[in-house]
Parts: C-alpha cells; structure tokens; sequence
C-alpha cells in the first residue's frame, strides 16, 4: 500500500484524555536527474511556463495488491523513460502508472535515495521530453519561481511564489520558496522564468504561509553514486487480511488483547511493514512500554519520514520519564508534519504537566488552529483556561467540544464543573441534565453547585445539590461537609452535627480537611450547648493541623465565653499571625488583652482592626468600651457615634451611647438614648438597667421602677439591676420591697456595703432601731467612713432613730 492518503486515522492509548486523530498527508517531493540545457531561454510568464514545461510533467497513481488506487502524486521526466519522484509516494505501492495528458503507462521502480526521498521509475514507451536543471548555486533569494503537479489529483496547474530562503534541513540545503502547494503536489517541479528546473516540491513547512520545502535539482545527478536497488516487492500468500483497519477497530472497541494478537500477527506477515511495527508500540504502550519502544525504533528504522511512529515513540519515552528525548522526538514529528494537531495538543499536554499553564495555552491554541474540527483540542483548551483561572473563555471551550461531538460526558461534566464553581449554578444543572442520572463522575459537580448556592444564600438548593451528591457517592466528604454547613445556616444543629459526623467517618487523608471537619463540628456543638464536646473537637483539629486558623480562632471563642482570657490571647495571637486575619480577630484579641491588664498591647490590637476595617461595628464597640473604661467617656461616646452612623438598628450601641452619656451627666440625652434601645429590643436587659440608672438620677422614680423591674424580669442574677431597683424603691420611701431586692444582693454578696445601707435605711423608715443598728454596725465594721454617710444621710431625711445610731 503507498501513496499519499495514507489511512492512519485514529491513534490512541489508553490512559490518555481521548482518541487522538492523526493523519499523514505528505507533499510528494520529487527529484530530476541532471539534464544538461540550453541556458539561454527566453523568460515566462506563468502561462507560458506552463506550456513549456507542462509536457514533462506526469502524474504517479499507486495501487495495492488487488489494483485498487492508494494515492497519488507528481513526476518529473529527467530523460527517456525515467521519472523522478519522492519515495514516500510510491514505497508501499504493489504497482504504479504513470498518467500523460492522452495515455497511462505502467511503470517500474528502480533507484531510490531513501535519506533524501528521491526514487527513478522506469517506464517503457513513454515520449516526453526532459527538463533542463539549473545548479542551486545560481539561485537567487527573492526571485520568482513557478511549481507545476497535480495537487488534489484534479489536472496539472501552475502557481507562482518567490524563494525565501536558502535553510539547511537534514544537514542539507534546501530551498524554501512561497509557493502555494496542495496535497498531491509531492514529485512536482520548481522552475525559474526560463522554465529551468530549480528542484522538487516536498513538504508544506507552515501552511499559513505557503512556505515549502523544495529538494535541490542537483541532488538527481547525485543518485548515480547515493542511489541504490529499491526493497524487493514483498510477497503475500493469498488474500491478506486489511491490517490496518482491523487493528484500530480493535484499539477503537478498547479490545486490547486482541489488538496485541492481531499486531503480531501483522508483523509476522509483513516484517518489513513500518505500519505494523508502529502499531504493535501502541498495542504495548501500557503493558509493557520498554517493548513498545524496541517495535517503534524498528518502525523509524524501516521508514524514518513515518510521523505515525516518531509519535508514539515520543509518547512512549515521555511514559518512560525520558522526557528530554520525548519532546525532541516530537518537535521532529512537528517537522516532518507540522498541520498535525495532536503534535501539538500533546506538547501542550506535556507544558501543562510541567506547570507551565500560558505556553500550554498556546500550544492548544495551535492544534485548534490547524484542525479545528477536533472536539478533544477544545476539551484540553477548556482544562488549560481553567488552570489559567479563565472561567469564561474555558466555559466556551467546553461548549464548542460539545458542539463537535454532543455525547462527550467528560467535557459535559467538565463544562458543569466551571460553571457551579464560577457561580452559575443553574447553567451547571442544566448542562448536567437529568437530576435522575447517577453517574459517579457527576458528584463532584453536585458539590460544587451546593457550594455555589450555599455561597448566594440559596440554601435549599445548596441542600438538594449536596443530597444529589450523597446519593451519588456517600463516602464524598466534602458533599457532607458541606451539608453541615447548610444544616447549621439554617439552625438545624443536630442534623448538621450528624452530617458533619458522616463527613469525618469517611476518613479524608488531608489533615486540613479532618481539621475543617472537626471545628465546624465543634462549633455547632458549642451552640447546641455540649462546650467540654466543642472544646475536645477544636482542640484535637489544632493538634491534627496546627495550620489550620479557624480552629485557633473558634478555640479563642470558646474561651471568651469562660472567660479565659489567657487562652484567647493565645489562641488569637495565632491568628493574627496568619494572612487570614480580620478586623474581628484583631478586636477580640484586644479586648482580652485588656483584661488581662495589657492596656497598652490592647489598644494596639484594637487600633490594628480599626485600621483594617475602619467601619467594623465590633472594632467601634471594643473601642469604645476601651475608652470608656479607662475614662476617657467623649472619645467612648464619639466611637458610639460612628458604629451608629453605620447602623442605626443596633440596640447594644444605643445603650452604650446611653450609658456614656449617662456617666457625662447629660440626663436628659441619656434617657433618649436608652429608650430607643429598648424599643429596637424589648429583651436586652442591659438597656433596660441602664434606663433605670438614667430615670433614677433624674428623680422620675416610677419610671426608674418600671425600667428596673422588667430588667430583673430579664436578668434575675444582674446585681446591679437589683441594686438600682432597691435604691429606686428606698427613695420613693417603698421600705419592704427595698428591702426585698437588697436581701437578694446580701444573699449573693453578705457584706455589700450598698446592700447593707439599703437595709438599714429600710429598717430606719419601718422604726425598727434594733434591725437597723444590727446592720449599721456590719457597714461601721467593714467602712466607719461609709457609716458615717449613712447616718447623715438617715438624720437629714428625718428618720427616726437615727440620731442614736453611734458614731
């Protein structure tokens, strides 16, 4: 078999993406032997080139075995009855013709050249006449020249170009001229003006171009000396099975048993078939590549211009890690084809495995270029614009892969998976299809849809997509993770507290994702209450992965809630450390340095978070409960203010601005500020007592009353709401209910002076004398100070007895 279209279709191996297409359309190259010429010959144009030396022009049919047509290329008459042509026309030809203009002639084989690919036929009664050549020394870049073949195998045509270049190739010089060439041109002429020949059209160099390797016209008065006997014709006993298409019929049904039995036995048969040899490296490519190799070696042996076998003996030594010669036995077969896109999807497969994602792009974006019908080129562009973090441009790629080729699930799953992780959930659902399909390959989309809507606050569909995932494949851990996320938004926290159960059962090898796993749970145990379960989950993420951040951070929260300051400060300065740190982090770090009396290193803290977030409504409120604290009560109130100015609905700052305000002796703007407090939320109890405080020191005592009751109705252990209350009472000479709250606050703390005063008042107002000085000489014991206060305080309100309480 011989001659251009050769049918290597589809090559494949197992464990690659997809079928790669390879197909080999060589431009015949063709060589004349030295003809001696007239040199002085008038000039043409191209139409009368064409005249003058269409006559010695042929076209070569080859056949096979059963006179079936294989191919064709071109000719060149050189003398009587001999032709000039490129070998790789005719070298798996069983017989050949040669066509004129009015007759065909059979036609023998008889030199060949096969390093340069320059082969003599013979052919028998043939009158035509003999080109005349023209050394390669005298030519000229830049001057015009014409190419005359029969590409395509339509009829002999004619087309102009110029010479580029004088290049080496193969360690020869060649010519390079841009003149347009078709498949079928193999074998034709390159002429000057004069109609001299210059040398053989051979291979398109870049199609884009035109430009065109051309074989010196010299290189035929050397095949006297380089020529030698072509290969005796191979000799085939009976009717021979159709190698070739019976063995990628076997590759193509994934039967690679039989395609290695079938491979053998075609070499058996055709031991001098470079096809065969280069096929029996792809039936061994994955069980056993070193054989593999040895076969593909013999291919390029028995014909060394088979791209087919550079290729997969590229491939082949890439498997072998021999990456080095891999890539240089491709950029060969570029060479020797460079319109083949799998030579250039599988450099851009290599760049992509070697990190280097932009030179990736751009090799895949050259396979598209040269065959954009192939479906798997616009696949591994939609991998490699991911990677490059091009969700759009990758979604499209995807897209036009499908186009090609509809039932492609793996750029259906791929397409899915972009767009639920940029966000387009619904696009990624439809893409996907029917929701009753459970292809395992599909769970991992799933997720990421959940996440997508989780993400948009969408959690019902975050729910059914982690579901669909579960179903799909219950041993997925982040399909349960995010699950519990879900469950826990949406305060169901003992099923979220199962999911994430679930989630850490299926036992992930990532320390990171076990840590994830083991915080989250520990958090939803925290607010299910269980704080000794949260803490042994937070504490043991922090030992499997002392990386992880959230866990320092839930742990530190975990111990404000106890009041540990220590150990927030600890666990938060582990955070701050990190690149994840927030405004948040900052803050609550500062407000248990305080606590533990590092003012200064507190309000650092608390200046860091201002200055990450400068409208971070906690980092206002540490702010301003810092000042507060330490005195300074305007720089507290002008805090409140901007933490208000962000948002005016927050209760706990209108209280604090209340209390602030309250502490300035501004009254009347406290009680205002308070009442809005209470009103934005009836239960927060802190407002409620500070309103009271507020009504109190203003002397509207009902009021104050009012206020402090439903704060005790809130907060019944508040001490300081009781104290309030029971003054309010006192004052508006409510002895017994007085003493009532104040026997509350002795009960918590017996020697409360303000409690103890109180009572003894209480006592003064009922003219108990003996109750009263009983309790009088616990404050004298503690504070004589205080003592005295109080009994001036009985003695200017009038009350009885109390002159003789002693001094």
């Amino acid at each position: 078999m011989g001659g251009e279209g050769l049918p290597i279709s589809h090559f494949a191996i197992r464990g690659e993406p997809a079928m790669i297409r390879v197909e080999l359309i060589p431009l015949c190259l063709f060589c004349l032997l030295t003809v001696p010429g007239c040199e002085s010959r008038a000039e043409y144009d191209a139409e009368g080139l064409f005249k003058q030396v269409s006559p010695s022009i042929v076209t070569v049919q080859t056949f096979d075995e059963k006179g079936r047509q294989q191919g064709q290329g071109s000719g060149v008459v050189v003398d009587k009855g001999r032709i000039v042509t490129n070998c790789h026309v005719i070298q798996e030809a069983d017989s050949l013709k040669i066509s004129t203009d009015s007759q065909e002639y059979a036609a023998s084989w008889t030199l060949t050249d096969p390093s340069r690919d320059i082969c003599v036929l013979s052919v028998d009664g043939m009158v035509a006449p003999p080109v005349v050549i023209r050394k390669m020394g005298d030519v000229k870049i830049g001057e015009s020249v014409f190419a005359v073949g029969n590409p395509l195998g339509f009829t002999l045509s004619v087309s102009s170009g110029l010479v580029s270049s004088i290049s080496p190739y193969r360690d020869d010089p060649v010519i390079v001229a841009s003149v347009p060439l078709s498949p079928g041109s193999s074998g034709g002429g390159l002429f000057d003006t004069r109609g001299r020949l210059l040398g053989i059209t051979t291979a398109i160099l870049t199609a884009g171009q035109s430009l065109n390797i051309v074989l010196p016209a010299d290189w035929i008065a050397e095949l006297s000396k380089r020529g030698i006997a072509p290969p005796p014709p191979s000799v085939i006993p009976g009717p021979e099975p159709h190698w070739m298409e019976e063995a990628q019929a076997l590759q193509g049904a994934g039967n690679f048993p039989e395609f290695e039995k079938h491979v053998r036995k075609w070499r058996e048969a055709q031991p001098n078939s470079a096809l065969a040899a280069a096929y029996l490296g792809v039936a061994l490519f994955e069980k056993n590549p070193t054989e593999a190799e040895a076969a593909l070696r013999e291919a390029v042996r028995l014909d060394d211009r088979n791209e087919f076998a550079w290729f997969v003996l590229a491939k082949v030594l890439y498997r072998l890690d021999r990456r080095d010669e891999a890539k240089q036995l491709l950029q060969k077969t570029q060479l020797l084809n460079p319109n083949h896109g799998s030579i250039y999807a599988t450099k851009a497969e290599w760049l992509l495995a070697d990190s280097k994602p932009k030179e990736a792009y751009a090799a895949v974006k050259d396979a598209i270029r040269v065959e954009p019908g192939v479906g798997d080129h616009w696949r591994l562009l939609g991998i490699i614009a991911d990677r490059l973090d091009r969700a759009g441009e990758s979604a499209k790629a995807y897209q036009a892969a499908l186009r090609l080729n509809p039932i492609d699930a793996s750029s259906k799953q791929a397409l899915s998976n972009v767009l639920a992780r940029n966000g387009k959930a619904d696009a990624a659902r439809l893409t996907l299809g029917n929701e009753n399909d459970n292809n395992p390959s599909s769970a991992g989309t799933w997720v990421s849809m959940g996440f997508t809507e989780s993400n948009r606050k969408r959690y019902g569909d975050a729910e059914k997509a982690f579901r669909k995932a579960i179903e799909i494949a219950p041993e997925t851990t982040n399909a349960w993770t995010g699950l519990g996320v879900v469950l826990t938004e949406t305060n169901r926290l003992k099923e979220a507290e199962q999911a994430y159960d679930k989630a850490y059962d299926s036992k992930p090898n990532n320390p990171g994702v076990v840590a994830e796993i083991l915080t989250n749970r520990g958090n939803v145990k925290s607010k299910l209450g269980n704080k000794r379960a949260a803490l042994a989950d937070i504490e043991t993420a922090v030992k499997i992965d002392p990386t992880y951040i959230n866990a320092y951070r839930s742990l530190g929260i975990l111990k404000v809630e106890v009041r540990d300051h220590r150990a927030v400060v600890d666990a938060f300065r582990k955070v701050v450390a990190s690149d994840v740190a927030g405004a948040d982090d900052w803050a609550t770090l500062g407000g248990s340095l305080e606590a533990i009396g590092e003012k200064r290193a507190a309000l650092e803290a608390l200046e860091k978070s201002e200055k990450l977030n400068p409208n971070n409504p906690k980092t206002l409120q540490d702010l301003a409960g810092y000042y507060g604290r330490n005195g300074d009560l305007q720089k507290a109130l002008d805090y409140i203010e901007r933490a208000l100015k962000i948002d005016s609905s927050v209760a706990v700052n209108w209280s604090n601005k209340g209390y602030a305000l309250l502490k300035l002796g501004r009254l009347p703007e406290a009680v205002s500020a308070l009442e809005t407090a209470t009103n934005l939320d009836p239960q927060f109890a802190n407002a409620w007592i500070n309103l009271g405080e507020a009504q109190m020191r203003s002397n509207n005592l009902g009021k104050a009353i009012t206020s402090l009751e439903k704060a005790v109705s809130l907060a019944p252990a508040a001490l300081d709401a009781r104290l309030y209350l029971a003054q309010s009472y006192l004052n508006s000479r409510q002895a017994e209910k007085a003493r009532t709250h104040a026997n509350v606050l002795l009960k918590a703390q017996p020697d409360l002076p303000q409690a103890l005063a109180i009572v003894t008042l209480a006592d003064l107002m009922d003219n108990n004398s003996a109750a009263a000085l009983t309790n009088y000489r616990k404050i004298q014991a503690r504070s004589p100070q205080i003592a005295q206060s109080i009994k001036a305080m009985a003695v200017s309100n009038g009350l009885s007895g109390a002159q003789a309480l002693p001094d």
